[in-house]
């Protein structure tokens, strides 16, 4: 069947193309075929873990924006978000890279195309502060809101860096490096000038446009942040995952210039993330809950709600290895774990609420994050656990396509399904690239390009007996990994493919919180 629509203005019938079902040559097209001649091949015995990485690297590969300055770096999502985004189109690339790099490197040249350059309170901009999102829609485009260029967020410029030091560790591709070192300078330079604005050490936020997001961390909903008796925090906000990606950013940053030839800046760089390492932990650790609080108040004091954000204190590498099963174990716990996902706020919390954006919903790419983070500290049962519960909700969807928000229902008798927010896009682009990140975190994957070195330390769950990994790129060098699990649960590995060496090693974290566990 074929369908032809005829637009129709002031009454006059305005004739129709020819239909055509070749597609266009364009940057989108090409960065399309691109990608699906790149992108990592996966098989499993287990059929759905299998069509779900099939189904997330298509999706990637139909996503790109085509933007000129970067073509293959992904939009957020369809229908809603078909647009630049900054910190999702990072996201997304960084939790992709085991299926190709090519999306981060373009992903950061479009983010460093797009940097503040003045002071401007309508959209939330100051010089050297990354992109947040550009809208194409005609209200944004007539001046209605600011969301045509708007900079209103705060964890973009830390993901910067980080993603950064990541496209160096999985490529080793030094002339990107140095290409993008001024716009890692300038967002280093905005983090310093206004991303404390009472220079106590913490990143907080706040909103300046009057018609801007109030929140301007991970979680950007206007009520995401609520204090333990479920009232609303008033800026600005101090969030735990805020402190984290700054800690990354700054060790990430600090291999980047070292490599680049700047050693003196990198060292400065490790000393400042050890300080705020260990006053992060002062800050925000509450011991009686096992883990840390949400985010500081505008008076300094914790936020004392149970949520999510640990798992991506897990991922940075701030946490403690001593503290870490603690805080593994409360991110599985009943009120934290769905079944399906990690909600983004405790079932026992006096806001919480399943279908709502951030207050007790799960989003799959969090589960992305949280998965490596778990993996980085050798929480092998609760990543199993996690992993089951994100392969388990994809194949209750069609193609087995996590969408872009699931509710924080519980898995039982009384709810077979996971449940969606209503508003939710599929596809989504970190939703799809969760399913990579929970492959590379099974794997505990972690690359090191200029050493011409992976590092792997694969641990297979038995509803996952093997895996099959086609195209792994690193350094520039191609190499196929077969993954089986043996008896006793002991997993083997294969390598072979190009000239680079694939070593059996723990993670540092991994054997520190090893001998804290009981």
């Amino acid at each position: 069947m074929e369908l032809v629509v005829e637009p129709v203005f002031e009454g006059r019938r305005l004739a129709a193309p020819p239909p055509t079902f070749a597609e266009p040559d364009d940057d989108a097209a090409r960065a399309r075929a691109h990608l699906a001649r790149e992108l990592t091949r996966l098989s499993s015995s287990n059929f759905d873990v299998t069509a779900a990485w099939r189904c997330a690297v298509d999706d990637l590969a139909v996503l790109p924006l085509g933007e000129p300055a970067g073509p293959t770096a992904p939009m957020a999502g369809l229908p809603i978000y078909q647009e630049i985004f900054g910190r999702d189109t990072m996201t997304a690339s960084w939790q992709a890279l085991l299926a190709g790099p090519t999306m981060l490197a373009d992903s950061l040249r479009l983010n460093a195309g797009h940097l503040g350059r003045r002071i401007d309170d309508w959209r939330d901009e100051e010089p050297g502060k990354p992109l947040h999102e550009a809208r194409r829609g005609p209200v944004s485009a007539l001046g209605l809101d600011p969301f045509s260029g708007y900079y209103g967020d705060w964890s973009t410029a830390p993901d910067l860096l980080i993603f950064l030091g990541q496209y160096f560790a999985w490529t080793g591709d030094l002339d990107t490096v140095r290409d993008l070192l001024p716009v890692a300078r300038r967002a280093l330079d905005w983090i310093d000038r206004y991303g404390d604005p009472d220079r106590d050490g913490f990143l907080e936020y706040h909103c300046r446009s009057r018609a801007g997001l109030k929140n301007q961390g991970w979680k950007d909903s206007d009520t995401a942040i609520v204090d333990e008796h479920g009232e609303v925090v008033p800026n600005p906000i101090a969030t735990s995952e805020l402190q984290a990606y700054w800690y990354a950013a700054l060790r990430h940053a600090a291999v980047v210039f070292a490599a680049a030839g700047h050693p003196a800046l990198g060292a400065r760089l490790v000393s400042r993330a050890t300080v705020l390492r260990r006053r992060f932990h002062r800050a925000y650790w509450m011991p009686e809950r096992g883990c840390h609080a949400m985010a500081l108040d505008p008076d300094k004091r914790q936020v004392r709600s149970v949520n999510s954000n640990d798992g991506h204190l897990l991922a940075t590498g701030i946490v403690p290895a001593r503290l870490a099963p603690l805080v593994a174990d409360r991110l599985l716990a009943d009120d934290m774990f769905s079944g399906w996902g990690v909600r983004t706020l405790s079932s026992a919390h006096p806001a919480y609420n399943p279908f709502s954006y951030h207050r007790g919903s799960v989003w799959p790419v969090e589960a992305g994050t949280i998965g490596l983070g778990l993996a980085r500290y050798g929480c092998w049962e609760h990543l199993h656990r996690l992993a089951e519960g994100m392969f388990a909700a994809a194949a209750l969807f069609t193609e087995h396509r996590l969408p872009e928000v699931l509710s924080g229902l519980p898995r039982d008798d009384a709810h077979p399904h996971p449940g969606v927010y209503p508003n939710s896009c599929s596809p989504q682009a970190w939703s799809a690239s969760a399913v990579v990140a929970l492959i590379q975190a099974l794997l505990a994957l972690r690359p090191a390009a200029p050493l011409r070195t992976i590092f792997v330390d694969p641990h297979l769950p038995e509803w996952l007996p093997d895996l099959v990994l086609e195209g792994v790129q690193v350094g520039g060098r191609t190499v196929d990994l077969t993954v089986r699990r043996g008896r006793g649960g002991r997993t083997s590995l294969r390598a072979r493919g190009d000239r680079i060496a694939v070593v059996r090693r723990p993670t540092l974290q991994a054997m520190s919180a090893r001998r804290h566990r009981p």
